[in-house]
């Protein structure tokens, strides 16, 4: 199930940093928004995918990875159905949270 909010551009912004910030495309926010113009203070709304992909770069741990997104390294691990904490570069780690 996707989240739906309403998201101020900031000073700056653009589409690529608000896809990338929100785990979405340039297609579902044109959908939901026909007269947009990315200039600073506009309100879009933005629907995003119910989890983040996050790619495990070199030393990263699932200990590290939970800080950095502020969840619990087992519900870590069973939302990617990890039965141990080795982890891979490259390998991608879905982190399902809610967004604003």
């Amino acid at each position: 199930m996707a989240d739906e909010f309403y998201y101020r551009i900031g000073q700056n912004e653009d589409e690529k940093n608000i896809c990338a910030k929100y785990n979405t495309n340039k297609s579902n926010i044109l959908r939901n928004n026909s007269k947009l113009k990315y200039y600073n203070g506009e309100w879009v709304k933005i629907k995003v995918n119910d989890y983040i992909s996050h790619f495990v770069k070199p030393m990263e741990t699932l200990d590290k990875i939970a800080t950095i997104y502020n969840i619990d390294k087992e519900k870590l691990k069973a939302d990617n159905s990890l039965t141990a904490d080795k982890l891979y570069i490259g390998q991608l780690i879905k982190i399902y949270k809610k967004v604003p």
